[in-house]
């Protein structure tokens, strides 16, 4: 089940992505927010998510407040099962599109995150310097 976290969480300490940015900071209630998956009362898989206007690039354009955003950016997504992110992403991707928002990822440039979105349905959108954006 795809659930919404309210508060920070100390799991989001866990994050093996972008571990400098706090847990107050993942969840601001404006425009950035947490999923995650649960199963039996488990959280199986994270992703954090910024609400923007535009296309990031760098961990402080995920920090910027848009007040009208049209893109939901995942910027870290990591699973504590197998199986449970790719879920968790499909369930994220059904929920954003019926809010028609473009779905959009800030990824590092990794073979595993690569592998990860491709998998998952994504296409490459944008080659950065430090990062990719791949888009839903």
């Amino acid at each position: 089940m795809l659930v919404r976290l309210l508060e920070p969480d100390p799991i989001l300490r866990d994050d093996p992505v972008r571990p400098r940015i706090s847990p107050s900071k993942r969840i601001d209630g404006m425009n950035r927010a947490v999923f995650a998956w649960v199963e039996n009362r488990k959280i199986c898989a994270i992703a954090c998510v910024s609400y923007q206007q535009r296309i990031p690039t760098r961990v402080k354009d995920l920090l910027e407040y848009h007040q009208w955003p049209t893109r939901a950016i995942l910027y870290s997504v990591w699973s504590y099962k197998k199986g449970s992110a790719s879920k968790l992403i499909q369930h994220f991707v059904k929920r954003m599109k019926e809010e028609k928002l473009r779905i959009i990822t800030m990824s590092p440039k990794t073979d595993m995150a690569r592998n990860f979105h491709l998998k998952n349905g994504a296409k490459v959108l944008k080659t950065n310097r430090t990062t990719i954006n791949y888009e839903y």
